[in-house]
């Protein structure tokens, strides 16, 4: 990291992302079948398929349950949150009326932290001098539970009530609300209760503009607006702390992964954090997801190969996987969701043979789907990207090419953290509804999974499957 930029997180939980599923059929000559299915659950216990077979002889060219929810009160995590948050110190609640927070484990490896309005809890750090006269970016994740309160703060910083000296970073009548004092800017889009949300909230120094982006997607631009002057007052999270004044405005809900760099994120870097939900590369064997939320993942018999892009995953054995845990919008209903992979399947292995199965729990079972099934093409390196939305249904894309799509429906999910694994479908999960996909071990080579909380474009997909 170069000396012009400084960096800081807040990492608590993850987010994740949705979905299941992909289909259709086509073309002709020589039996390579990629199987999907489509999850549709009918009073909440059937599974419709649609679709499943793609035949083509061309040669072209995402752990344990989680764990039980665990409180603890924050004074007492304060080595934590001395790690996570190096440059911001002293964690500390100054007034006996104020409660803090509590870090709450929604996965084995993530925390989050919880805040109630009712019990005015806000979360004190050190003054960031550098937001003075700079570019800078702020993204979190917030769920709010309420928002009956006019403004309901996430992060804010004033050193006087006059215009350019308070920054306020928050919601405002359901709305995100980005402002310098009165030197603002206001989002359209309405926030709802009791969902995740990605907020990235930035200001461009050399154009003199704030952004405000939801999900990944620009949601306000305020231009000729004068920087940010504050270099002194108390940064507080989950109340304002007015100087001179008593705390106010306190955020009811949870937020996560708040970080913060000093200059200003550019369009597709912000999409990035906000929807790339997992990356796994595989180079040199490694499960670390290369993605913003570092969900790592496990194998189980897999050895490190010549792949793709760099190495890849053989799986040669009975019972030889990959799987990682905690995709939470993966389990909610109507979530748009993109899965891509590289696969490469040897002539000699047996055919069929699961991809991607998508469950509520770690073996495999419950709320659970095989997604795809292949094999494709032998011998060669094959792209392929399962999409879903509620506008164009499930679509499958084969070496950057659509292959097909279903008829449009609301996709029906667990309600609940979602499960990848990728490679076979367990024993105790063969029961899962799974359509023409062709359900067991996979023989061969994956690499370069990512898995996104949005639906593919077509020329997302076109430079996915030529990089």
């Amino acid at each position: 990291m170069s000396n012009l930029e400084e960096t800081v997180h807040t990492r608590t939980n993850q987010n994740t992302i949705r979905n299941v599923s992909s289909i259709h059929t086509s073309k002709k000559t020589r039996f390579i079948l990629v199987g999907v299915i489509i999850g549709s659950l009918i009073a909440g216990i059937g599974l419709a398929t649609v679709l499943t077979m793609y035949i083509d002889d061309q040669s072209k060219k995402t752990l344990p349950q989680p764990a039980q929810v665990h409180h603890q009160v924050l004074q007492q995590q304060v080595p934590v949150l001395q790690q996570v948050l190096p440059q911001l110190v002293q964690v500390q609640v100054h007034r006996r009326a104020l409660h803090p927070p509590v870090l709450q484990r929604q996965h084995h490896l993530h925390l989050f932290l919880i805040f109630s309005g009712r019990l005015t809890q806000i979360l004190m750090i050190c003054t960031m001098s550098t937001m003075h006269c700079h570019s800078f970016t702020w993204e979190m994740w917030s769920y709010p539970i309420n928002l009956d309160n006019y403004d309901n703060l996430m992060l804010g910083m004033c050193e006087t009530t006059t215009q350019n000296k308070c920054m306020y970073l928050m919601i405002r009548t359901n709305c995100t609300y980005f402002a310098f004092f009165n030197n603002d800017c206001h989002g359209s889009t309405v926030v709802l209760t009791n969902r995740w949300y990605h907020i990235a909230f930035v200001y461009d120094y050399v154009t003199l503009t704030q952004y405000i982006y939801l999900n990944g997607v620009l949601e306000c631009t305020h231009s000729s607006s004068a920087p940010f002057q504050a270099t002194n007052g108390a940064m507080t999270i989950g109340a304002i702390n007015n100087t001179g004044t008593s705390p106010a405005a306190f955020w009811t809900g949870y937020i996560d992964q708040m970080s913060y760099v000093s200059r200003a994120k550019n369009a597709t870097e912000i999409l990035t954090d906000a929807t790339l939900v997992a990356y796994y590369s595989f180079d040199n064997g490694s499960f670390y997801d290369l993605g913003p939320n570092q969900i790592i993942g496990a194998g189980v018999n897999v050895v490190a190969t010549t792949g793709r892009v760099g190495q890849s995953l053989l799986l040669n054995d009975s019972s030889a996987y990959f799987q990682a845990g905690g995709f939470t919008l993966l389990g909610v209903w109507g979530q748009p969701y993109s899965i891509s992979l590289w696969v490469n399947k040897p002539p000699s292995t047996s055919p069929g043979g699961t991809l991607v199965h998508v469950s509520g729990s770690s073996n495999g079972t419950l709320w659970c789907i095989p997604m795809l099934g292949p094999v494709l093409q032998a011998g060669v390196w094959n792209h392929i990207v399962t999409s879903y939305s509620m506008t164009n249904g499930v679509r499958l894309w084969i070496n950057g090419t659509l292959m097909g799509s279903s008829p449009t429906f609301t996709y029906a999910a667990s309600s609940s953290p979602n499960w990848i694994t990728v490679g076979t479908t367990f024993p105790a999960a063969m029961s899962c509804a799974h359509g023409s996909v062709s359900v067991g071990q996979f023989y061969g080579m994956i690499d370069e999974l990512r898995v996104y909380s949005r639906e593919l474009t077509a020329s997302d997909v076109s430079a996915l499957a030529n990089a």
